[in-house]
């Protein structure tokens, strides 16, 4: 995947800025002097205490909170607070400066206070930068689907596609007129539905998978049993109502599986299989290579679009790999998902 984000904007950079603005703020309100090896040494055994702790509440305790468990999160919020007063207490007030030491209750009370204000400090800065990240992505997101509207009703509609499978149903009328309706009712969904997702920033991984199989069925009929059609899909439709995935993201996988694997020299076969497993999405599909005389030219380009929508939508939160073999191609797509 490739990351256009800057440098300066990278998370690893922010957070060696942060921890070294802490670490000097920390030195200054504990007024340790870093003038000397020693002084910096006590500094930075202090300042790792502190900000360990800060950095488990937000690793481990936090996340309780969005869960709502709220009951063990003030208690483990109380316990990791507790661990990282009694830290700071002790080097603090047996290493780095035993002289003023006062009472314990008044030391620790005040190291309790200390840390409390360091893990609000370390949560501030990371919820600000993730708000701040959350609408830059929602604004990308917004003008990705601004974009990818036109797009899917000039180019995503393919009238060539729609023009054959109107051909295919006239010849199927003729030779079995009782297959007729359920056809065109499956075509009629396929428009309605690029119709419709074009405007939605999600759709239902169930409703985006019935279009895709429709789509085979149609493609079954176009290319009758010339060529080895094999679609799985899971079958817990529970599960494929609870998530949520940017519609029309992976038809453009099976078109191209279907549109460049003709072939009459060796086998034409295209096997489609598709996984939910909780939020992790997985698409594999194995088709077999044209021959020479029937590539074409646009063979990329779908492919080169889908990943540019992959990596505005789905940063990190997505792998896609293609292998080529001897005689077939192999795409492998894995999404982690939002619930719906």
């Amino acid at each position: 995947m490739s990351d256009t984000t800057r440098w300066y904007q990278r998370k690893l950079f922010l957070e060696i800025i942060f921890s070294v603005t802490i670490f000097l703020l920390t030195m200054v309100q504990q007024w340790i002097e870093i003038n000397t090896f020693a002084g910096f040494l006590k500094g930075l055994v202090f300042f790792l205490i502190a900000y360990g702790q800060a950095q488990v509440y937000r690793f481990f305790v936090f996340p309780l909170l969005m869960k709502r468990r709220y009951v063990v999160y003030a208690v483990v919020s109380l316990v990791v607070l507790s661990i990282g007063a009694l830290g700071t207490y002790w080097v603090g007030d047996y290493w780095i400066a035993p002289e003023h030491r006062e009472s314990f209750w008044v030391d620790i009370l005040y190291y309790f206070a200390f840390s409390v204000t360091g893990t609000i400090t370390v949560m501030g800065f990371f919820l600000t930068h993730q708000y701040y990240t959350e609408i830059e992505k929602r604004e990308k997101d917004q003008m990705l689907l601004n974009e990818m509207h036109i797009k899917l009703l000039h180019a995503q509609l393919n009238p060539h596609f729609f023009f054959n499978m109107l051909n295919n149903l006239y010849g199927v009328s003729l030779t079995s007129p009782e297959r007729t309706p359920d056809l065109i009712m499956k075509l009629s969904q396929m428009m309605r539905y690029q119709l419709e997702s074009g405007n939605k920033q999600t759709v239902l991984v169930g409703n985006e998978l019935n279009f895709i199989n429709n789509y085979i069925v149609m493609e079954k009929e176009r290319v009758g049993k010339r060529c080895e059609v094999t679609f799985i899909q899971p079958d817990a439709r529970e599960q494929l109502a609870l998530y949520a995935i940017s519609p029309l993201i992976l038809i453009t996988l099976v078109e191209n599986a279907f549109k460049h694997s003709l072939t009459i020299s060796r086998k034409w076969f295209v096997n489609i299989r598709i996984d939910l497993r909780e939020n992790t999405l997985s698409m594999h599909i194995v088709n077999s290579l044209p021959d020479q005389s029937m590539q074409k030219e646009s063979m990329g380009m779908g492919l080169q679009n889908m990943q540019q929508r992959l990596e505005l939508l789905y940063r990190e939160r997505y792998q896609f790999e293609t292998t080529t073999g001897e005689n077939e191609f192999q795409t492998q797509l894995t999404l982690k998902l939002n619930r719906a």
